[in-house]
Order: structure tokens, then C-alpha cells, then sequence
């Protein structure tokens, strides 16, 4: 090789013949999909222990044999692997959840799959505002309590000059009674007439009388529309008693807050004596605006009102703090100091809960600006989002706090670093373990506030006054299984898959490079014979086309399970497993394991499959993959307290002519694993487990090395350096007992000239496999005093 130096000097060059390693795949990685309460729908998600299980999939049910999915998935991890599981999906499915638009039931019709499906389907939703972080019953019920800041002032008895109402021509008033509590108009109907509405600028709060106008009574709203009344101006003179109530407001250039009132007023004119606290700045002489959103009761829940203008005139008397300010107002305006003390509204403010009292100031401090957008110029941006099980149904203590998020924000930018991101819808996606954010909770802000025309959240954070919306406490609901739906709260889950949702489930685990797995988990079959086996054989597909891992298949239950003849129990097992596919990437037993479970404090019937699969990944973590799973040292059952079936000798002799590996009791040894068959139909050294196994690790382990190989020269080097890996690692499993004897072959004879040109790469292994005893035979020979056994040995 040239140098290529033109002057003197040493030049170093590397050539790395070590590319390329065959280690031993550790194969402990179950598979399984399953109707479970809750969790991520159709998608794979790895579990490392029953915990975790619990955390993610929730708990086992007693209604539809949801126990023996739960068990399934349970009872396999119990020997020490890992397990995938998938959620089915069914058509019932739906997420709990709180509709956009007050007043209606819950949505009925929400279904967010996942992660994935939320980000690419229903993050910019505009038709709720939460929703459970997956579906299922087992969020119907939940409360989240929100509160953000300039939600921090109270108003309540602030009127017009001059008040003007609609009513029906012709009919006197008595009484008038108004409810502004509600979006939508409504009152106390007393004599069956028509609404009438308030013009544009006027406003009663809740629970204002008027009395003492005429002889007959009508109900006013609290809309502003014409409805097409007559419109008569009130002359009479009345009183009006103005209530305690407080209200949240969302504040445009004037705060007002006022104590309990009596108001006076003679024919148009009336006079308003009331606190102020705040700032009002850059008005006119002819009004200051203030914007009521929401009613907030004496037990701390919230209803949302409707907007509404209060216009003073200018001789309009206000009686002020000491502490506020004002200016641009006019000169004939009289600001006064008041001896009026008021508490800050945030601390009088509680989670909106029937079971217990809490106070938002117990939680964390007042919601204001955050960090991120004080430095952009924007203000008003921080949210508190609290997740309360009221009922305690999913954690066992009502009023139980079981997620909290403090100092979120509405900018759809905001983070505290780059990993992390602020923005509560965001956020929740990303840390929530219970609820996604929809449309923000500023959606129903129509009008001009705070200098910005309509909703201004999820915006970027750049000059920005984000409006606000005030102690809100809303409930999920609608959430459903995989019953019929429900739009109530809480009902009874079911968990009945179909079949087709069961094989879609499991067909996820075609993809061989996304999802590494060992084992597939049948877990239950269904109520006949026939649907289990489409889908056992569905399971037995996946498998053999997968060829890196081994379906493990039980029979139905109703064949074994509470069947009181065991020949009936065996005709009955040999007849199911005759209808599935001839495979060595299916192990076959016989039944169903007693076991206790102290979820619902009942003895169970459990489908062995997983404990089968568990004895396979027992036996790769304490010794290795190609040694037989099955007997008194490695085939011992977890947990078991009794067989649905025991077979006896010639029953067991039945089975395994059948492909089929019993499980039964043995004295002193317990329930075990008492055969290691695939279910191949023919004799071959694959119809055994061990021998499949030691294939798949070995295929696993030189598949890796060989890809390592790809575009490289196919040359005496390349293949010289693929046998140094080969080799080496053949050698090492035939001292651990794997193989017998072995023989690589990678040169000019299986590379030949036609294969180098069509760009491809051969190298054949030959190996013999170490059987496992299946038969012993022991002869004992007795004989007479004084013979040779040389004489005799060789005879027996």
C-alpha cells in the first residue's frame, strides 16, 4: 500500500477485523393482550412486575373471567421475565371526560387510544376540556379542580343608573325573580309566561327581588337579546336586596367588590355605595367596564354566568380603598376612602369536593406570572391543576388529592428548560399517570378583555395578557368498558372482547424489529371450543412467522374446568389441540391451575399457559435456554393449589401422543411440568422444547453477527473473520451443553462466483443438539451366588 508521504515520516493506519460479536440472547420477554380496566389501548407496553401491572392495567375484576387475563399476565411474571402486554380495543370503549359546553351530559362518544392517538388525533379537540388519560369506567367520577390567577377579586352589587327592562304587554308585575347563574337563560317561573330579557348594560345579580310594581308577576333573564317583548321601563319605585354572594370575575379595566347593600330607588334613578379594590385606568368619564364570569358558592363549586357591562355615569358616587388607585376617570366622578376591609379572594377559595374541606392556599401559593413570561413582555399565564378521587372508588380514601400540578402555564412555548415543558396541556401529556388536557378553559370568553379580543390561550408567550378563568371544579364522566356505553357515572365494567379484538390486539407483535418477544401468552380462551382455537392458531401464526419466539397455548376452559369425569376431561383437551396448526413454535398443556386471589378473596381457576411460559423463562435465567423446562427441577408450577385435571400414566400417555404436555401433581415434587413437546405434528428434533429453544437462541445470537456483516466485501476476510465469531460461540454453547457437536462452513465452496456477483453472503452451520430424557428405563436382574455379572451383563 503507498504511503502517500512526500517527505519523511511514519503514517498509522487501522484495520479492525473484530467487527461483529455472537452474544447469548437472555430470553425473558412474555407477550400478551388482554381486556384490561384500564392503560394504554393498542400499544405494547413493557412490564416489569406485578406492581407496575397494578399501576398501569389496574386490578383483576371477577365479571367476565377478567381474572384469568389478569392472572395470565400476573402468574408469568412471577417466574422473573418481563412482559408487553396490550389492551384490547372494542368498539364500548370511551374516556371519561368534561364536555366544553356547559350544561350537557358528558360526551359519551370519546375514545383517546393512547399517547400517540391523543398527540395525533384530539390534542387541539375543542370539544372538552378533560379527559381520562385512557378509557374505562375507572375514571368516571374523578374531579379536576383548576384555578389561575386574576381570579383574586370579588364583585357582586354593582348596577346601572337607570334600569330597563322587557315584559309582556299588557300583564302588571308583582314580582320579579331573576337567576344568572347559568350560561343559558334562566328563573323562577311563578305564572307559566314567557321570558322576558334585560337590555343591553343591565344586570340583577342571583337572588335579587323586586317587589311592589303591579299585580301580576313574570321572570326576567339574564340575556341581553331582544326576544321580542314589549319594552317598558320600570317607574314603580322598588328595592332591591342585594345578596352576599360573591363573584369570581374576569376584569376588564375596573376590579369592584362590594359589601352587602340595600338599595333604594325611585322611579329611574338610584344610588350605588360599594368598595373598590383595584386599579381603573384610561377611562372615560362615561364608564368603567367590569366582566363577571363565574358565581362561586359558599361550598366552593363554580358556575359560569354570563358576561355583563355595568356603565356609571358620571355623577355616579364610588366608594374606594385606601389603597386603590384611579385616574382618566373624570373630575365630577368622587373616589372615597372606605373603611371597608375585604380578604384576599384566593384564600377564602377551596377545592370544589363534597367529601372534606381544602383550601387552594393549602396546595400552593396564589397562581401569577411565570418566570418564562415575565421575560416575553406577557402576564396572567400560571395555572393550578389538581386531580381529586372524591368518591375514593379508585384509591380506597374519598377526597383523596392523587395528583397535583402547580404553576403550569396557558403559553403553548412555556417551559422551565428545554426538556421541560410547562404548558399544562403539555405537561399533562407528558408526567399526567390520569388526564389529558382539550380545549382550554378560556373557550368561553367572548368579548374584549384585558385589551384581547376572544380566547387568547395555548398562544406563544410574546406580549400577552392570557385571560383567565377563574375556581373551576369539574367531574369526568362517560367514561366506559367494554359493555355498552353509558353516559351516567359510575357503572359496572365489563370486559368482553371479541375475537377480532383480541387478533388485532395480538397482531401488533407481527413486527418483529419494533417488538422483541419470547413468548406469546395465550391466557384464557373463550367460552367454545372453536373461537379459542381461531384464536390459539392466530397465536401459532404469529409465531412461526416470527421465528425468534413460541406460542403458548391452553385449552378452553369449560372443556376441563368444573367437567367431573376425567375421560371426559381428556376427550375433551385431545379433541381442541387436534384443530390447531402443526408447529414447533407451539407448546401445548393440559389445563387449568387453583389458585388464591386476594384481590377479590376467592380461589380462582387459572389457564396454565403463562405458567408454562414462566418455567421456559425460569430456566434461561438460571441456566440456559436449550435445557428442558419441564420436571421436578424446572417445571415446578408457581402458586398452584390444585389441577382442574390430573391425568393419570395412560391418560398422560394420550396427551403426549397428541402434542399435548401434561401438568400434574406429583407427591413430594408438587404441580409440575411433566413433558417438553412442541406442538409439531411429525417426529423431528424440533418437536421437542429444548431443541426448538437452542435453535432460536443460536438463529438469534449469529443473525446479529451476520448483519454486522452487511456491505462489507464478500472475500476470504470477511468470511474468515464471520468464523471467528461463529465458531467461538458454538464452542461456548456446546461446553454448556447445548449442542453435541457443530461444524461452520463460510468459503469459496458455498461462496461461490454466481452467489459473490448476485451480492450475496452463505455460511452453513451444522449442528447436533443434546436431547433431553424423555424415557428411562431401569432393569433390575437378580442372580445366583457365584456368577460373574462380566458373564451376565452384556445379556440383559
Amino acid at each position: 500500500m503507498a504511503l502517500g508521504l512526500v517527505s519523511p515520516g511514519v503514517k498509522i493506519r487501522e484495520v479492525d477485523l473484530t467487527i461483529g460479536r455472537a452474544g447469548v440472547p437472555i430470553e425473558t420477554v412474555g407477550a400478551i393482550a388482554a381486556p384490561f380496566e384500564k392503560g394504554p389501548v393498542s400499544d405494547a407496553v413493557l412490564v416489569e412486575n406485578e406492581q407496575q401491572l397494578i399501576e398501569v392495567f389496574g386490578k383483576p375484576a371477577e365479571n367476565d373471567g377478567h381474572y384469568e387475563y389478569w392472572y395470565s399476565a400476573s402468574n408469568y411474571l412471577s417466574y422473573g421475565g418481563s412482559l408487553r402486554v396490550v389492551r384490547c380495543d372494542n368498539e364500548n370503549l370511551g374516556n371519561a371526560n368534561v364536555p366544553a359546553v356547559g350544561g350537557g351530559s358528558s360526551l359519551t362518544n370519546l375514545k383517546i387510544k393512547n399517547y400517540e392517538d391523543y398527540i395525533t388525533n384530539h390534542s387541539t379537540s375543542a370539544s372538552w376540556h378533560w379527559a381520562a388519560k385512557n378509557p374505562g369506567t375507572w375514571a368516571n367520577d374523578l374531579i379536576v379542580c383548576t384555578i389561575d390567577n386574576l381570579a383574586d377579586q370579588i364583585v357582586s352589587g354593582v348596577h346601572t343608573s337607570n334600569q330597563t327592562v322587557n315584559v309582556l304587554t299588557g300583564v302588571g308585575v308583582t314580582d320579579i325573580t331573576t337567576d344568572v347563574e347559568g350560561d343559558t337563560n334562566v328563573g323562577v317561573v311563578t305564572t307559566g309566561l314567557q321570558v322576558g330579557d334585560f337590555v343591553a348594560g343591565s344586570y340583577i345579580p342571583a337572588g335579587v327581588t323586586i317587589t311592589g310594581i303591579g299585580n301580576s308577576s313574570i321572570v326576567l333573564s339574564s340575556a341581553v337579546s331582544n326576544v321580542g317583548f314589549a319594552t317598558t321601563t320600570i317607574s314603580a319605585t322598588f328595592t332591591r336586596n342585594v345578596p352576599t354572594t360573591q363573584y369570581a370575575p374576569q376584569v376588564g379595566v375596573a376590579v369592584t367588590q362590594a359589601l352587602s347593600t340595600t338599595i333604594v330607588s325611585s322611579g329611574s334613578t338610584e344610588s350605588f355605595t360599594g368598595y373598590l379594590k383595584g386599579v381603573i385606568t384610561g377611562v372615560g368619564n362615561s364608564s368603567i367596564f367590569v366582566k363577571v364570569l363565574s358565581r362561586v358558592s359558599s361550598a366552593g363549586t363554580e358556575t359560569s354566568v354570563a358576561y355583563s357591562t355595568f356603565a356609571f355615569s358620571s355623577s355616579s358616587s364610588i366608594s374606594v380603598g385606601n389603597t386603590s388607585t384611579a385616574s382618566g376617570i373624570g373630575s365630577t366622578n368622587s373616589l372615597q376612602s372606605s373603611s371597608f376591609g375585604v380578604a384576599d379572594w384566593y384564600d377564602t377559595q377551596t377545592l370544589g369536593i363534597s367529601n372534606g374541606t381544602i383550601y387552594w392556599n393549602q396546595i400552593a401559593p396564589k397562581p401569577g406570572t411565570s418566570a418564562y413570561a415575565t421575560n416575553r413582555a406577557s402576564k396572567n399565564d400560571e395555572i393550578h391543576i389538581v386531580v381529586i378521587d372524591d368518591t375514593g372508588r379508585l384509591s380506597g380514601t374519598s377526597g383523596n388529592i392523587i395528583e397535583r400540578w402547580v404553576g403550569l402555564s396557558k403559553a403553548s412555548d412555556a417551559q422551565l428548560s428545554p426538556q421541560e415543558k410547562i404548558y399544562y396541556k403539555d405537561a399533562l401529556a407528558n408526567n399526567s399517570n390520569y388526564i389529558y388536557g382539550g380545549a382550554e378553559l378560556g373557550d368561553q370568553v367572548a368579548s374584549t378583555l384585558n385589551g384581547t379580543a376572544g380566547n387568547n390561550w395555548q398562544q406563544r408567550t410574546q406580549g400577552i395578557n392570557f385571560n383567565v378563568s377563574g375556581n373551576r371544579t369539574q367531574v369526568l364522566l362517560g367514561g366506559n368498558a367494554y359493555t355498552t356505553r353509558s353516559a351516567t357515572t359510575y357503572i359496572t365494567p365489563g370486559y368482553t372482547a371479541t375475537l377480532a379484538d383480541v387478533i388485532s390486539s395480538y397482531q401488533l407483535y407481527n413486527n418483529v424489529r419494533e417488538y422483541d418477544v419470547d413468548f406469546l401468552i395465550m391466557g384464557p380462551g373463550f367460552t367454545d371450543k372453536f373461537t379459542t382455537q381461531a384464536k390459539a392458531n392466530e397465536l401459532i401464526s404469529i409465531a412461526t412467522l416470527r421465528k425468534d419466539c413460541v406460542a403458548v397455548i391452553s385449552p378452553y376452559r369449560s372443556a376441563i374446568v368444573d367437567v367431573t369425569n376425567t375421560t371426559t376431561q381428556t376427550n375433551n383437551i385431545i379433541d381442541f389441540f387436534d384443530g390447531l396448526s402443526s408447529s414447533s413454535y407451539a407448546v401445548f398443556d393440559s389445563g387449568y391451575k387453583y389458585m388464591f386471589d386476594r384481590f377479590n378473596n376467592k380461589f380462582v381457576y387459572v389457564p396454565l399457559n403463562a405458567d408454562i411460559a414462566g418455567c421456559m423463562c425460569r430456566t434461561t435465567i438460571n441456566d440456559f435456554s436449550w435445557f428442558s423446562p419441564a420436571g421436578s427441577t424446572r417445571g415446578v408450577i408457581n402458586d398452584a393449589v390444585k389441577l382442574a385435571y390430573n391425568p393419570t400414566q395412560v391418560q398422560r400417555d394420550q396427551l403426549y401422543t397428541k402434542r399435548v404436555n401434561p401438568v400434574i401433581y406429583s407427591p413430594g415434587s408438587g404441580i409440575i411440568l411433566f413433558g417438553d413437546k412442541t406442538g409439531l405434528a411429525q417426529a423431528s428434533a424440533f418437536d421437542r422444547i429444548n431443541v426448538r429453544r437452542l435453535f432460536i437462541t443460536i438463529e438469534a445470537s449469529l443473525e446479529a453477527a451476520a448483519r454486522d456483516q452487511l456491505f462489507e466485501f464478500n472475500d476470504s476476510i470477511t468470511r474468515s473473520n464471520f468464523l471467528n465469531i461463529v465458531e467461538p460461540y458454538l464452542r461456548d454453547v456446546q461446553a454448556k451443553r447445548g449442542i453435541s457437536d457443530f461444524l461452520a462452513v463460510c468459503d469459496e465452496t458455498n461462496n461461490t462466483p454466481d452467489v459473490i456477483d448476485a451480492n450475496e453472503f452463505r455460511a452453513d452451520i451444522f449442528i447436533k443438539p443434546a436431547r433431553s430424557i424423555n424415557f428411562i428405563g431401569l432393569t433390575f436382574v437378580a442372580t445366583r451366588t457365584g456368577v460373574s455379572f462380566e458373564e451376565i451383563a452384556g445379556r440383559v
